[in-house]
């Protein structure tokens, strides 16, 4: 796990590479205490950076960047492959001989072994670049569900990438002009992001997840999708996901440091820690957080750890704190974001960090993948009907206007129609007149891209795989990577594990949702699978999403109120986007009816960003 960073020049370019470099790991610093490198080719016109922070094989074996035994390839990787060992002993088989024990050295070898064909072998988070001194190529990939971040740069002097926004932002020729349509797509209805592979920035891209990318001569060359996202053919029982779940927790074990876990005590959280229970002969640290003592996610949490025997901390919420915390998170991801849980995650992950742990595990993914949120009913209610009428699609386009136009629209499509509907609405008392002229809909473009991958038919599924891809990546992948990082902490979610992936997208919606009438027994799947390792009065209780007792509505009508009119008082406009009168009516309109706080919330980062920018 660590930060990662390189440059590939045009020819006859010059720049001083190193000198680049070496700012990218101060600014990246966070990612990997452990250590750092630099690894320039003989010309100084490629040129790696690394920051460690050392999970598997602790000793300068492993230390990146990492060059293999012959050096012809040279790589810089952050994340685990999981199944690691195994592709080990495939390659010893082959006649490989390891200087290390790291899953670095394996994802080299491997590449020298089955080139670009690795990505279909590898089960793990990542995002890496490889170096071909021979062939002069640069191969760079991102995990199946985007869990590690690679951001990149195409400037007139060459390629650069790195980890995160503010290490590519040094580089020279990179366009730092607004991109407003990505920043106006942060507006629209469930997004508080801006969707991959756009950024805040003209210039700066991020790779999408389940791709790859080659380089040539510091020019991208080729740009494409190696994941394909299909089904398992495992019979779709409450045994075999638990199978499933076992193995992916068991693979996410390895690891040469300990390994604790954030435990909310709801289902998804509580899973994770029984199963890893049984992969160590001392108690899991676990940490949980709660607006104070009397705070339900705390009581629950309790209640496993003390059914488990963990090692438990839990923290309470003091606003001043997170709100510095906030502002740090802006910073080290370069970009508005707006999501009241990272806060949270920061927190802990900074306690478990003080307690010597450097790896933590995590429920993230769980409600989206097996339907665990109330809205899921409603969602479902539509899919049956659209089932039932789809026959009768063609003949909707005369009527279906507006923010209904998506009962029109084909499978695949339909999430990507409704956001084009909501941009009319949602933009209309927020953007400039002339901001709105030339506006593209980011989030549409995307969901459209993912929503046609999707390999079900049926609304729900649809409507659930976008959200994982594109709505939901603040909640799930981003909140994996951005909140841990910047504490120094790996994370790990065993049910983004792409084998519990694919499981779940071959379980039917009626073994997720089995009843409409009742919302205590949503995933249903999921809780049969683990009815056995989960106490009854959680395994029934009523869904509660993390850091539920603390709102953004009491947050800005309160603790952060005097801040949120600071920032108000005089919006900026990111040049010319906004309408700032309207923004500032919105903070109004707020402070008289404290309701309805998301467009206050999101508005509140970009402002903030926007501030940041000046400093």
């Amino acid at each position: 796990m660590c930060g990662i960073g390189g440059i590939v020049l045009q020819p006859g370019v010059e720049q001083n590479v190193r000198r680049l470099l070496e700012h990218v790991i101060q600014i990246q610093q966070h990612r990997g205490p452990d250590g750092n490198g630099i690894w320039l080719n003989e010309a100084a016109t490629v040129g790696f950076c690394h920051n460690r922070l050392a999970i598997l094989d602790l000793s300068p074996a492993g230390a990146q960047p990492m060059r293999s035994s012959d050096g012809r390839f040279v790589v810089v990787y952050n994340g685990e492959i999981y199944n690691y060992q195994e592709l080990r002993l495939a390659l010893v088989g082959k006649g490989v001989l390891f200087r290390s024990s790291s899953d670095t050295e394996v994802l080299i070898e491997a590449y020298r072994a089955w080139g670009e064909g690795i990505l279909l072998r590898l089960r793990g988070m990542f995002a890496f670049a490889i170096y071909d001194a021979v062939a002069g190529t640069l191969f760079c990939a991102r995990d199946r569900v985007g869990k590690k971040p690679f951001v990149y740069a195409q400037t007139p002097s060459g390629f650069a990438f790195a980890s995160e926004i503010p290490a590519v932002r040094i580089m020279p020729g990179v366009d730092l002009s607004i991109d407003q349509s990505a920043l106006a797509a942060m507006l629209l209805h469930n997004l508080r992001h801006i969707p991959d592979p756009y950024t805040a920035y003209v210039g700066i891209q991020r790779l999408r997840a389940g791709h790859a990318m080659r380089v040539r001569d510091g020019a991208i060359e080729r740009v494409w999708r190696y994941w394909d996202p299909q089904p398992s053919a495992v019979p779709i029982t409450a045994e075999n996901l638990r199978a499933t779940l076992e193995e992916s927790v068991r693979l996410r074990m390895r690891a040469d440091v300990p390994v604790g876990a954030l435990l909310s005590g709801g289902i998804d959280s509580s899973t994770i820690v029984s199963l890893m229970q049984k992969h160590t002969k001392v108690p899991i640290h676990t940490y949980a957080l709660g607006f104070d003592a009397q705070d339900e996610d705390l009581r629950r949490a309790r209640i496993m750890a003390k059914r488990l025997g963990t090692s438990h901390k839990e923290f309470y919420f003091d606003p001043e704190e997170q709100r510095a915390i906030f502002q740090k998170l802006l910073k080290v991801y370069g970009e508005p974001i707006m999501l009241l849980p990272l806060v949270h995650i920061y927190s802990l992950c900074r306690a478990v960090r003080d307690d010597g742990i450097k790896v933590v595990m995590s429920g993230n993914g769980a409600d989206e993948l097996f339907y665990g949120y109330t809205g899921h009913i409603r969602t479902l209610k539509i899919s049956r009907w659209l089932d039932r009428v789809s026959c009768l699609r063609p003949f909707f386009a005369p009527f279906a206007k507006g923010r209904l136009a998506w009962l029109s629209a084909p499978a695949g499509k339909r999430k990507a129609s409704y956001y084009e509907a909501l941009a009319n609405s949602e933009w209309a008392d927020i953007l400039s007149e002339d901001g709105k002229q030339h506006l593209a809909n980011r989030a549409a473009e995307e969901m459209n891209y993912w929503g046609v991958l999707c390999p079900s038919k049926r609304f729900i599924d649809e409507s659930n795989f976008v959200g994982l891809m594109v709505e939901n990546t603040h909640s799930v992948t981003t909140a994996g990577d951005l909140p841990a990082m910047a504490a120094s902490i790996e994370m790990r979610s065993p049910f983004l594990d792409q084998d519990v992936l694919s499981f779940a997208l071959a379980t039917p919606v009626e073994l997720k949702i089995p009843s409409i009438d009742n919302p205590n027994w949503l995933k249903a799947i999921l809780r049969d699978a683990v009815s056995d390792i989960i106490p009854a009065e959680l395994l029934s209780a009523p869904k509660r999403g993390f850091g539920m007792g603390i709102q953004e509505s009491t947050i800005f009508s309160g603790p952060w109120k005097q801040h949120a009119e600071e920032l108000f008082s005089m919006p900026m406009d990111a040049g010319g986007l906004f309408n700032t009168k309207s923004i500032e009516k919105l903070w109004s309109e707020f402070m008289n009816k404290p309701s309805a706080a998301s467009r206050i919330a999101k508005m509140f980062a970009i402002q903030q960003w926007l501030l940041d920018q000046r400093q």
